[in-house]
């Protein structure tokens, strides 16, 4: 990556591992970031550590190669899942640890990339590459949703000292990304095609007087690269642990307190239209996020990716689910092939076979517990899985068209 510049402060860590940290509330764009970074040629060798609140790690499996599934706490590859109680009671053992063996890989990586968990105290995580003397903290990115921006938080204003909003929950995720933003030295304003341009610069303008001097970047779809933030100086730990003190932050918090993580799983399908609703009048503003892999009655055969950041909800296909494909529906599998696939798939409901529905739901006690009951709600009914068997259509809002972002 030519992470080490031999001039000014780089050139005492010249032979150290840079670790980039990338931080940013709830659903304002890391995994998008770090997927595109995945297929960067010179990051081929770099180690991946996702520091995840769900209970499912349903980052780190994104990140994934195809068809692994690491182990929580441990580095498998040049891959850690930090999640359940590796992202908050046992982080630091469990970081600690990942480092460690990184530190020993051979190659060694050119930078560890570590991904955290939108709801997390900014300082565990500056201080973590303190912990071992053959790291260095490279750079402390977080990443700003500007469509968030601009809904929620006043383009900016509410995350100002003094600022005030009637919405607790907003006031609660504005504390977090203010203290996040505080430790920033490279911020990035993501979804920026969601937004004129008249409303980017209002951004900019308030980004910049919260933080002078720090560099602002532009991405959309994840097109920001590692290698255009190669100029910035990396941050120093004696000014990082200074305003931590200035802040007052215990060394104890790893994540925003009130803040935790259910997971939903059900096997039934979503009724397509019942969803649909549930998004339109159930989201309230404390369920900070909501993401993980559905299906709906409509489309049986598609693994759909749910991403919900405050008001904005997407849908992603990622692939199809194996009883689709063993159901073999244009005759074109092979005998051998469709012996294979019902061996995978020989535990499998009866009915449903591998589909099925895992969401892990962020935020709020009273918001999870809400929208967890209105998802329960639009799953089909008994009846209606009995339609859904006979080949019957159900009405289907979801937008229809697929397009490919590279």
């Amino acid at each position: 990556m030519g992470n080490k510049p031999e001039t000014g402060f780089l050139s005492e860590m010249s032979e150290l591992i840079p670790v980039m940290v990338l931080c940013g509330f709830l659903g304002s764009g890391k995994t998008t970031l770090l997927r595109r970074w995945k297929r960067e040629a010179d990051l081929q060798d770099a180690v991946w550590i996702v520091h995840d609140l769900s209970e499912a790690g349903i980052d780190a499996e994104l990140l994934a190669d195809e068809g692994a599934d690491p182990e929580a706490g441990r580095l498998e590859g040049r891959m850690a899942a930090l999640h359940g109680v590796h992202a908050r009671e046992h982080l630091a053992e469990s970081l600690g640890r990942v480092l460690r063996e990184a530190a020993e890989l051979d190659p060694a990586p050119p930078v560890v990339l570590l991904e955290s968990t939108g709801v997390a105290r900014p300082w565990p995580l500056v201080k973590a590459p303190a912990g071992d003397a053959r790291f260095f903290l490279r750079h402390f990115i977080v990443t700003v949703d500007a469509l968030n921006l601009h809904r929620d938080f006043a383009d900016g204003a509410l995350l100002a000292d003094g600022a005030e909003t009637h919405d607790p929950a907003l006031a609660h995720a504005a504390g977090v990304l203010a203290e996040q933003l505080a430790f920033a030295s490279v911020i990035v304003l993501t979804k920026t095609d969601t937004q004129p341009r008249e409303v980017l610069d209002h951004q900019l303008r308030i980004l910049r007087a919260l933080r002078p001097g720090v560099a602002i970047a532009f991405s959309s779809h994840g097109g920001l690269l590692p290698g255009q933030l190669e100029g910035i100086p990396a941050p120093r730990k004696s000014v990082m642990a200074s305003r931590a003190r200035k802040l007052g932050l215990p060394d104890r918090d790893v994540t925003l307190s009130g803040v935790e993580c259910t997971v939903f799983r059900e096997q039934r399908p979503f009724h397509p239209q019942r969803l649909y609703e549930v998004c339109r009048r159930k989201l309230g503003t404390g369920l900070y996020r909501a993401k993980g892999f559905l299906w709906m009655a409509s489309r049986p055969g598609q693994v759909l990716l749910w991403q919900q950041s405050g008001s904005q909800v997407a849908l992603e296909m990622t692939g199809i689910w194996r009883a689709e494909i063993a159901a073999n529906r244009d005759g074109r599998l092979l005998p051998e092939e469709l012996e294979i696939l019902a061996e995978r798939l020989r535990d499998a409901h009866p009915v449903f076979g591998d589909r099925h529905q895992e969401l892990s739901l962020i935020g709020l006690r009273q918001a999870r517990e809400d929208f967890e009951k209105a998802l329960r709600g639009a799953l089909c009914t008994d009846d209606e899985v009995e339609a859904w068997l006979r080949g019957e259509e159900f009405p289907d809002p979801w937008p229809r068209t697929i397009r490919r972002i590279s």
